[in-house]
């Protein structure tokens, strides 16, 4: 018997009741509570390292994973949708990089945005995920603040990931 494409998988996911399997977490099988905000924590801190150092490979694990991408999205070509959203993740990274170049910018709180369960079904997906919006990281440097928005996570599993760092594009 040939294998199943991740797309098949998704379509077939989509068509029935979500068990959780080897390839599909709990937390995106079945509505929870949200994912707690220590991994996105975590995330948020390799974010601002990666824009300090105009270098996105820093917080390429921050970015939602390909796999899971492929699995989620109810759509003919998800890979091709991912590498837009990644490319789209490294331009943001880079542009700003500017406001954070100086070095002695440091990591100082991250805050969850508006969390909402997406039902399968509904943005184009095969399973459904918690979804935060406006999530936001604070960085000081001596007595200066400043600011940048996670405009959209996603769960897979307990983990939370980047989908969207700057303002959605189509």
């Amino acid at each position: 018997m040939p294998p199943i494409s991740a797309y098949a998988l998704a379509a077939a996911l989509a068509a029935a009741a979500l068990p959780a399997t080897e390839l599909v977490p709990e937390e995106n099988a079945v509505k929870g509570t949200p994912p707690p905000a220590d991994s996105a924590e975590e995330g948020a801190r390799l974010l601002l390292d990666a824009i300090k150092a105009d270098d996105p490979s820093i917080a390429a694990g921050f970015f939602f994973p390909a796999a899971a991408f492929d699995l989620v999205k109810a759509i003919a070509v998800p890979g091709r949708y991912h590498r837009k959203l990644s490319a789209w993740y490294e331009e943001d990274i880079r542009a700003e990089h500017a406001r954070f170049s100086d070095p002695s910018w440091r990591f100082d709180a991250f805050e969850l945005g508006r969390c909402k369960w997406q039902e399968k079904g509904t943005e184009g997906n095969a399973l459904p995920y918690w979804s935060c919006r406006g999530s936001r990281v604070t960085a000081r440097s001596g007595g200066r603040t400043r600011r940048f928005d996670v405009h959209v996570l996603i769960n897979w599993g307990k983990r939370w990931h980047v989908t969207h760092l700057g303002p959605i594009r189509n």
